[in-house]
């Protein structure tokens, strides 16, 4: 259907599903392989530079999920080590298992 100023408007009945922006999250394998991205890049952020030749093939798109989630230097620190908090940011990333 279309609305008075031209744009086009859902009919009767119609379900409108929206879209968010973001980062898709994986399953199976890649999804663990997602999780040890996520911890490479974590470690390069608060802990030693990774080098580029020996980051995950999926680097960038963990970081990209990281920055999504907004943690802050400190709860990626935390996060950094094995542990509740890195449970915590899994599941903020909908990485848990």
């Amino acid at each position: 259907m279309t609305g008075p100023d031209g744009q086009v408007t859902p009919g009767p009945g119609a379900r409108i599903i929206p879209l968010m922006p973001g980062v898709a999250r994986p399953t199976g394998d890649r999804r663990d392989m997602l999780r040890d991205a996520v911890i490479q890049v974590v470690g390069h952020l608060v802990i030693a530079k990774v080098p580029a030749e020996q980051r995950s093939p999926l680097f960038d798109q963990a970081a990209e999920l990281l920055d999504e989630a907004g943690w802050g230097l400190d709860e990626l620190y935390a996060a950094a080590s094995d542990g509740p908090e890195r449970g915590a940011l899994f599941q903020a990333l909908g990485l848990e298992t």
